[in-house]
């Protein structure tokens, strides 16, 4: 097996004005900036979409009902770093009304072993086999209580085996939400950890460090 971690990120779903969030205000609410400091942005070929500003290894994204902040290679310490970017949104726009934020741990699993893969069935999978079915994928999900949030795991097969953790807190309160995204961030090492190797029975291999 290898592991392939991909697409880390922090999403805060909210009424966000755009027309704040233009590259300059998001170099300056999420990055820190000094106004004037240049960053980059990528500009959708259609026209519709929303811009993508990008500065040391972090790429946002501003909608109208959500904020995400990518990591552009998939490792905690990136991934710490979007956290901050994220509270930093809160913040400096603190009319913008929230209803929840959320971040990301996603793995893809090339070649897993048959041990693995036994996780996914389930006894409806004979009778649809009985049935003349042909199962095209297989997935589970679970949501766990996770300090005063949740975990959200979830499991697909189909070409390859991905693995999604999704650290979730619904809350209204800002507080609460930024008390979330600084939970610290070698709990959520130690909890993914915890995921590969007691629950899906194989070691991590320390991918993300």
């Amino acid at each position: 097996m290898t592991f392939e971690p991909f697409d880390w990120n922090v999403v805060i779903v909210g009424y966000w004005n755009r027309a704040i969030l233009t590259p300059a205000g998001i170099g300056r609410r999420l990055f820190g900036l000094e106004e004037g400091t240049p960053v980059l942005v990528e500009v959708p070929m259609d026209g519709l979409g929303p811009h993508r500003v990008k500065h040391n290894g972090l790429t946002v994204i501003a909608e109208t009902g959500r904020l995400v902040v990518h990591t552009d290679a998939s490792e905690y310490d990136f991934l710490d770093r979007a956290r901050q970017a994220a509270v930093l949104a809160i913040k400096s726009l603190p009319e913008t009304p929230l209803s929840a934020v959320g971040f990301n741990v996603r793995v893809r699993i090339k070649e897993p072993t048959d041990k693995l893969l036994t996780l996914l069935t389930a006894g409806v999978d004979n009778s649809l086999s009985d049935a003349d079915f042909k199962i095209q994928s297989r997935s589970l999900r679970r949501r766990l209580l996770f300090q005063r949030g949740v975990l959200n795991l979830e499991m697909e097969h189909d070409e390859n085996f991905r693995v999604v953790l999704n650290f979730e807190r619904q809350s209204s309160k800002k507080n609460d939400l930024i008390e979330w995204l600084r939970i610290p961030i070698i709990e959520i090492e130690d909890v993914v950890a915890n995921v590969f190797e007691k629950v899906l029975i194989i070691e991590s291999e320390g991918f993300g460090r």
